[in-house]
């Protein structure tokens, strides 16, 4: 019923509207909302309702303590070479031994082979040793890594550049994870979503640039933009077709959010002739 609703005004409003102009809705083209990727206490908030912010600009943080113990423990394995060293060192004593054993035993049997067969049995022994100590180094390089990569998610960054519109959290708080919290918008770049004729999208491509004059309450401004999107489908009810026109918005003249009456020349011109 609601969507019979919408769509009977939204046809009486274009109704009454000039042949070139429609209602479209202009929304922000970047807008974010940001949330925690794991649950924990806020220990240091770094911006508010109105600040800019960068790409990358610290946003919040969550107490990390006991995650950054768990990076430092397991930066002192990865790094502890003392066993791995001592393996090394004994393989080059039990080389030696071997070497020197197995020659005094070719050149004059004081020694029995059972016995250049054991040195020889320790010292693959050692190899194996020496080769699974490795291994576990490069295991154990990954499990810092990983621990170093869960402490970087307590600190949280904007995506973007833009506003903060929405900071819904304070320090000391319990934060849940997967819920929306902060909301980041960049009204630099804007586009308008708006449902025309097939008989006037029709003749229009993706990526083509049109001039267009925005209409809101309190603001006309001529602006020229470019279309990002349009549907490959109509609409069955009304039988309009959706575009997206990218353009922007430096002074923030035209506030997204609102709907705003466009006039577009080139729809007019490019509407397809009557039979």
């Amino acid at each position: 019923m609601k969507k019979k609703l919408l769509l009977t005004t939204l046809l009486l409003s274009t109704l009454s509207l000039k042949a070139d102009e429609f209602i479209g809705i202009i929304k922000p083209i970047h807008d974010v909302k940001i949330s925690v990727p794991l649950d924990g206490i806020v220990q240091s908030i770094y911006v508010k309702e109105g600040s800019y912010v960068k790409k990358g600009q610290k946003i919040l943080k969550l107490e990390n303590q006991l995650q950054q113990l768990e990076v430092n423990r397991r930066k002192i394995i990865w790094k502890d070479k003392a066993q791995l060293n001592a393996s090394i060192e004994n393989q080059k004593i039990q080389k030696r031994l071997f070497n020197s054993t197995k020659e005094l035993y070719e050149q004059t049997r004081a020694v029995s082979e059972q016995e250049v067969q054991l040195l020889e049995s320790k010292l693959y022994t050692l190899k194996g040793d020496i080769a699974m100590r490795k291994e576990n180094e490069k295991k154990e390089k990954i499990e810092y890594n990983i621990a170093q990569k869960l402490l970087s998610k307590y600190l949280i960054k904007s995506p973007i550049n833009g506003v903060v519109i929405e900071m819904g959290l304070q320090r000391g708080e319990w934060a849940k994870s997967g819920k929306p919290f902060v909301r980041i918008v960049n009204t630099y770049t804007c586009y308008i979503d708006i449902n025309i004729d097939e008989a006037y999208s029709s003749k229009l491509k993706v990526g083509k640039k049109i001039n267009f004059t925005v209409k809101t309450k309190n603001v006309t401004a001529k602006k020229k933009g470019k279309i990002i999107f349009i549907s490959p489908v109509a609409d069955m009810a009304s039988g309009l077709v959706r575009i997206k026109i990218e353009f922007l918005n430096k002074k923030n003249r035209v506030t997204p959010g609102l709907s705003a009456t466009i006039n577009i020349d080139a729809f007019s011109k490019n509407k397809r002739k009557e039979p």
